[in-house]
């Protein structure tokens, strides 16, 4: 299992807004420099992309893309002229429609964190005290930020901050409490909130997560090994929108199949989810525009459980022994009150394994399933509602979930992050035993 770090470190940002980190701004070609002592290699493809519709269904698969021999795909992100995807050293811009490559930016022989802004329009790369920010459309290179820090928290983007559209934010604790602070690309908007006070408790406080809303961004501390105390700033301003106490305000008294070594919250939309289960699963949803908790019990037990929180609700699969012996199986797409909207009704071999992998779309339920003739995972397509047979889809890139018996570990290799819808396609990472060479296969 993956090692998921808590917090993310204060970095004071140092911003170059003078700098374009590459002196190759428009057109085609491919540019060499140094950041941070990593050698850069960055490319341009020149095209001028659309922006793309998220895909309601999926037929086929359309294309494949191919990385460069001996890298990692570790995370695809949607953008709104396709995907970036994160590379262990890098970012690489994807047109979507047609699998090849918009841009790439690879710093060498490092191990770079990458992020997109919420409105998706910045990419954020960085590594050892330095950050490059890029045009996601162009991968043209805007910025430059000198920050110091070497933190390793993935959601601080080697620890300069978390990235929004307009700028950095950062939080430190010292004995009072927290300190947030916002640092903007350009302009005089920067502002520092000290007021994240702890009760009267010993023991220091700390910062434990930090996440972007599309009205804020949370952070979430302690208090002197209290339970955790969830704080929601506006990025415009810093005042506190609102305030929220494990174990006062909600509660997560769920049994799961596995312990984790750490349940963090990550955003869909409007809500938030604490991962409490596997990624965008869990048991607790809170709206991060009111701060109002949506629900602390969402069903986790072995015949009707959640599956993925969504931002208007969340994908559930609830089961039943037939009279023959065999099980039906209900995927529910419901609301946060329980109510059913969506339905997939299929037994057992129609569904598979119904534990982890399945992607709702608008129209239609991907689950992936052995194919026994393929020798491989295949996406069977289920459109809600309907009453005919599913479609099936084969894939071009390998699949293999084998040994691994962690729900997290599964969702990780097949799910959020890397079974992901994005404007113009669906796309499946390969994951196969030794390959050496990313892959990644568009469905359209």
């Amino acid at each position: 299992m993956r090692t998921r770090t808590a917090g993310f470190r204060a970095a004071t940002a140092v911003l170059l807004l003078g700098s374009t980190g590459c002196a190759l701004l428009s057109g085609s070609g491919q540019e060499t420099r140094e950041l941070a002592g990593y050698e850069v290699v960055h490319e341009m493809s020149g095209d001028d992309l659309d922006e793309l519709p998220v895909p309601t269904t999926v037929s086929e698969a359309s294309w494949v893309w191919e990385g460069p021999r001996h890298g990692a795909l570790l995370e695809i992100l949607p953008v709104p002229t396709g995907a970036v995807l994160h590379l262990d050293d890098g970012a690489v811009g994807l047109d979507t429609a047609t699998g090849k490559e918009a841009w790439s930016y690879r710093l060498l022989e490092s191990e770079a964190d990458v992020a997109v802004s919420p409105d998706g329009s910045l990419v954020a790369v960085g590594t050892g005290g330095s950050l490059a920010l890029l045009d996601s459309g162009t991968g043209v290179v805007l910025r430059v930020v000198e920050h110091g820090s070497t933190g390793e928290d993935p959601l601080s983007v080697g620890g300069a901050g978390l990235v929004t559209d307009d700028g950095l934010v950062t939080a430190e604790a010292d004995d009072a409490g927290v300190a947030v602070s916002f640092t903007p690309w350009e302009g005089e908007s920067e502002w520092r909130d000290g007021d994240l006070r702890c009760p009267e408790v010993t023991g220091t406080p700390r910062v434990e997560d930090g996440f972007l809303t599309p009205s804020g961004v949370v952070v979430v501390h302690s208090c002197g090994g209290s339970d955790l105390r969830m704080t929601s700033l506006d990025t415009a301003t810093g005042q506190e929108q609102w305030n929220l106490v494990r174990g006062e305000d909600f509660d997560d008294a769920a049994e799961h199949p596995e312990e984790l070594e750490e349940e963090r919250f990550a955003a869909v939309g409007d809500v938030a989810v604490l991962q409490n289960m596997a990624l965008l699963r869990g048991t607790v949803v809170v709206d991060t525009v009111h701060g109002d908790v949506l629900a602390d019990a969402l069903p986790a037990g072995l015949e009707d459980t959640v599956l993925r929180v969504l931002p208007h609700g969340y994908l559930a699969v609830s089961s039943e022994r037939l009279e023959h012996g065999g099980w039906e199986d209900r995927f529910e797409v419901r609301d946060f009150t329980g109510t059913v909207r969506d339905t997939v009704v299929t037994d057992e071999n129609g569904a598979g394994n119904t534990v982890s992998g399945q992607l709702p779309l608008k129209d239609s339920l991907l689950k992936p399933r052995w194919s026994e003739e393929e020798k491989n995972l295949e996406i069977a397509v289920f459109d809600w509602d309907a009453e005919g047979p599913e479609r099936t889809i084969t894939l071009p890139v390998e699949i293999d979930l084998s040994g691994i018996d962690s729900i997290w570990r599964v969702e990780e290799a097949l799910g959020p992050g890397t079974f992901q819808e994005v404007p113009g396609a669906v796309l499946v990472r390969e994951h196969a035993r030794g390959e050496s060479v990313p892959r990644v296969a568009g469905l359209t």
